[in-house]
């Protein structure tokens, strides 16, 4: 089983002379969607699965289908063993380009110059109205790209991190930002990307993700058959084409999938309304430790969850609007129940996860030492949620 989960671990960035080019101009608008896939196996996940190199597999679902007039696929692979290779998807077979940044050498996938240069070259070779980007890789609440292998890193492995993604992408008009991966599906991820890029969807898993991943053949036909699809249908697609195959044999025993669509223009107002919840609490906590407490306990789910301190948050919202008996909190957990349902426009889980997932996870320690180094660099860090979490520990009697 190919499970893409934490692996426990700003920086400047240095963009080659081909990155600094944002070709995002409407006059040089070829096709209506780029189809662009960052698939980073230079680690642990360049396997063989149930009798299948997953790598491979991927990438034949992709030739199995093609590129069209109307929607352009392009991918960054990087394997364990041998270099990088830059690959337009044609039908039947996988044209090499010949890039002397990110064709047939030992790249950084780690490093946001790499995604930034694969990027630019796909909106300069083939500019579209639309473009999906999907990273491929291990994923968690701090990244969604591991290498193992860089050499300018004397052999150690780099990490892509969600500040590194933001900055890449600044520019670049990305519309839909997909993360075939573990954990990457938490508010503070989506408030990044809200806030900081132009995508406007989300596609991502809150807990874990099996070896099987989405079905690449299924995701570029559909657009490929409705390249009018809008960035919104597209994302909704994205959902809807994974759970139709992991619905199938044998994929039914992946017991651990769950994938949501995330409007991020929705997770502004959501992240609002969490604001106002926890400043009505954070300064008397301990006139809601209790029914905190038992809401948190209620949304914990399994599959690294607890170990990674994440809960669901709708069920946390739900749970904490019935145990409290304050007015005013109640009031502002349905207020945010309400925006959370705007935000995810498309769920699918596993049926032994479908009680315990809503599509959208965030951090919540037991502890305040628990709270990650980086977790401060996120926006949404300063939007009230650290005072309360602080404020719980403390009255909890956990620090």
């Amino acid at each position: 089983m190919r499970t893409r989960g934490v692996v426990i671990g700003i920086v400047a960035l240095c963009m080659v002379s081909s990155a600094l080019l944002v070709p995002n101009a409407s006059s040089q608008v070829g096709s209506k969607w780029l189809y662009l896939l960052y698939l980073d196996a230079d680690n642990s996940l360049d396997v063989k699965a149930n009798n299948v190199w997953v790598v491979q597999d991927d990438l034949d679902e992709l030739t199995s289908v093609g590129s069209t007039d109307d929607v352009v696929c392009y991918v960054l692979v990087d394997r364990v063993a041998g270099p990088a290779n830059l690959l337009k998807i044609e039908k039947g077979h996988a044209e090499e380009i010949a890039n002397p940044d990110l064709n047939d050498v030992e790249v950084n996938m780690g490093d946001p110059a790499t995604l930034r240069s694969f990027v630019s070259y796909a909106f300069t070779a083939s500019p579209a109205e639309n473009a999906l980007l999907v990273f491929w890789d291990h994923g968690s609440l701090r990244y969604v790209a591991s290498d193992d292998h860089v050499a300018a890193n004397n052999g150690n492995k780099d990490v892509l991190t969600h500040f590194e993604v933001v900055q890449a992408l600044d520019g670049f008009s990305i519309d839909v930002i997909a993360a075939d991966e573990c954990n990457v599906g938490q508010i503070e991820v989506a408030y990044e990307y809200a806030l900081h890029t132009q995508a406007q969807y989300l596609v991502a898993a809150e807990t874990y993700t099996g070896w099987r991943g989405f079905p690449y053949d299924a995701t570029l036909r559909a657009l490929t058959e409705n390249p009018d699809m809008t960035p919104r249908e597209a994302a909704i697609m994205m959902v809807d084409q994974t759970q139709l195959l992991l619905n199938q044999p044998p994929y039914m025993s992946e017991r651990i999938n769950s994938h949501a669509a995330i409007d991020l223009a929705k997770v502004v107002e959501l992240v609002g309304s969490l604001k106002n919840l926890t400043g009505i609490m954070a300064p008397d906590i301990g006139n809601y430790t209790n029914a905190i407490a038992r809401a948190r306990g209620n949304a914990q789910y399994c599959y690294g969850a607890n170990a990674g301190n994440r809960i669901d948050l709708c069920t946390f919202l739900r749970s904490l609007s019935v145990k409290t008996t304050d007015a005013d909190v109640r009031t502002a957990c349905n207020a945010a129940l309400e925006d959370f349902g705007k935000t995810v426009i498309a769920l699918h889980a596993a049926k032994t996860l479908s009680h315990m997932l809503s599509g959208l996870g965030i951090t919540f320690v037991n502890h305040k030492n628990e709270l990650p180094s980086y977790y401060s660099d996120f926006a949404f860090a300063g939007q009230g949620w650290v005072d309360f979490e602080l404020a719980y520990c403390a009255a909890h009697g956990s620090v």
